[in-house]
């Protein structure tokens, strides 16, 4: 059973005084936090580090046997995912492992890794922080050093691109989380030494020799940090997937994350993972055709548990709709969570940025998605 300890939920005006207006009471802050010990908080963070490793030689493998295609990508997102991935300049800044297991003796397995465009981080660096502080709880005894990481991450950036000034703009489609969770992102690489500025996507420019903003003048950003899905980008965007492309190549736009995340990100990836650690133990069966009950089939480039369907033989337990449902699925063996004395099951999030950084929790009866609550975690 998942270890709980009571601790009053903050407010949006704690989160408003720690300079971030947006908050969603409902789901963001339970009145309790998970309660772990060292040797739990310990053994998800190994698991993060191991598991980023075996993503990169699964990757390398996959590029050297010429695997990409069949990831069924447009050809400029390939040649972009190459590129990315066979020049140091490139620097994948941060992600995020959705992991089962891990409390009451169930074994840590991976679900998938969210390399592209991970939220959360608003509600792991921030959020769990202050409510411990707010409860008289130690604050520092949390695995929770994510905007240091991401600081950190950043001023690697700049090191392996000294041509680039220093200047970030951040961007994504109308969403008060969205926007917040940029305004994070800004916090960490202006303590990196950037200048930084937010602008919606609709307000930004796309040249071949560059990323502008017009207001009040045009300005050309070096570092653009996207919080749009590469998949979006490639299947419905071909010609700012050209043009970003192209100014990529020109060397006056680095892009965060890298084009090669999208390749971490598609589930598809989840089988070659297995195909090449079989029997891991931090792996879950998964196989491009149908696996016996129970498993669980996803579709390869679906996010947020939407159109994921549960198999468990006496019936099937299906995820929201979310438009995914006409892509090619994988199939993978059903997960065990922990669980509390309410059936809640526990999903932890290990973000990895240059090293596993940030714990946080979602919980839900059901499948996990993004309005499962979040709920931080105390280390005992």
């Amino acid at each position: 059973m998942v270890r709980l300890v009571e601790a009053k939920p903050i407010c949006s005006d704690d989160l408003a005084r720690a300079g971030f207006d947006w908050f969603d009471e409902e789901y963001q802050c339970a009145g309790e936090m998970v309660e772990l010990s060292e040797p739990e908080v310990d053994a998800y963070l190994d698991a993060a580090e191991e598991l980023y490793e075996m993503f990169v030689d699964t990757a390398e493998e996959i590029m050297t046997n010429n695997l990409l295609p069949e990831f069924g990508f447009p050809l400029e997102m390939n040649s972009q995912i190459w590129e990315s991935w066979e020049e140091d300049r490139y620097w994948h800044v941060y992600g995020r492992f959705d992991l089962a297991g891990g409390m009451d003796g169930v074994p840590i397995k991976l679900i998938e890794f969210n390399a592209d465009t991970a939220t959360l981080v608003l509600e792991t660096a921030v959020v769990q922080w202050l409510q411990a502080k707010h409860n008289g709880f130690d604050e520092s005894a949390q695995a929770n050093d994510l905007f240091e990481a991401l600081r950190d991450q950043f001023d690697k950036l700049a090191s392996l691109n000294p041509q680039l000034e220093r200047r970030l703009l951040t961007t994504c489609f109308d969403s008060s989380e969205d926007y917040w969770t940029c305004r994070l992102i800004e916090k960490a690489a202006n303590d990196a030494g950037f200048d930084c500025d937010f602008e919606d996507i609709d307000a930004v420019t796309f040249a071949p020799d560059g990323v502008f903003t017009t207001d009040p003048a045009k300005v050309c950003w070096p570092y653009l940090y996207k919080l749009i899905p590469w998949e979006s980008i490639a299947f419905e965007e071909p010609e700012l997937l050209d043009l970003l492309g192209q100014s990529m190549k020109s060397g006056s736009t680095m892009v965060i994350n890298p084009a090669y995340t999208l390749l971490f990100q598609h589930k598809r990836f989840l089988a070659k993972l297995y195909e090449k650690y079989p029997d891991h133990p931090y792996l879950l069966k998964t196989s491009l055709a149908p696996l016996p009950a129970p498993c669980a089939r996803k579709p390869v480039l679906g996010r947020e548990g939407k159109n994921v369907e549960l198999l468990l033989g006496t019936g099937a337990i299906a995820g929201a709709d979310g438009g995914y449902g006409a892509q090619q699925s994988i199939w993978q063996e059903l997960a065990q969570f922990a669980v509390d004395d309410r059936g809640n099951k526990y999903q932890a999030g290990v973000f990895f940025a240059g090293r596993p950084a940030g714990l946080g929790f979602r919980r839900d009866p059901r499948i996990h998605s993004d309005r499962s609550q979040f709920i931080g975690h105390i280390i005992r």
